[in-house]
């Protein structure tokens, strides 16, 4: 990546790399293969391909300036004011809080569980990025006593805008 390379500019191996970017190594062979930012090796070590500290500075660099939707997010379907996210998550917060699942449902943790979702589903599914399974709109509702003829409303507004 840089043109010119310091005395004090060292060659790190992939495990190396992989400390400073604290990835497992492995990551660090898909990045070489998947991402065109990452640095060329410089040479190599019998097998081992070893990289400049520069170049892998520059590449961390780099990484922690991009936008968060360069890679990996899913893009945003409806525009922000569009459908307010918030009011169905924010009414089943309020009923946990103020107890009416209790016993089973102390916290969202509590709720999570007996939903038998993992975090990062139950999160996409209060943010409106999923769409809530019948069973689970049942759950919520016979739990929480909250209406959940809203839930999916996010979701079916994104779909009908995108068809």
């Amino acid at each position: 990546m840089t043109a010119a390379y310091d005395a004090d500019d060292a060659l790190l191996d992939s495990a190396q790399v992989a400390d400073r970017l604290k990835v497992k190594i492995g990551t660090v062979y898909k990045l070489k293969a998947t991402d065109p930012a990452f640095p060329k090796a410089a040479s190599f070590n019998g097998p081992s391909p070893q990289y400049w500290l520069s170049d892998v500075d520059q590449y961390v660099e780099g990484r922690s300036r991009r936008s968060p939707s360069a890679r990996g997010r899913r893009p945003r379907l409806l525009a922000p004011d569009a459908v307010d996210a918030s009011v169905f998550a924010e009414r089943l917060r309020a009923q946990i809080k103020a107890g009416a699942g209790l016993p089973d449902v102390r916290t969202q943790a509590d709720l999570i569980q007996v939903l038998g979702l993992n975090s990062i589903t139950f999160g996409q599914r209060m943010r409106g990025r999923t769409r809530w399974a019948d069973r689970e709109l049942t759950a919520i509702a016979d739990r929480l006593h909250i209406d959940v003829t809203d839930a999916n409303a996010v979701v079916d507004a994104a779909r009908a805008q995108k068809a």
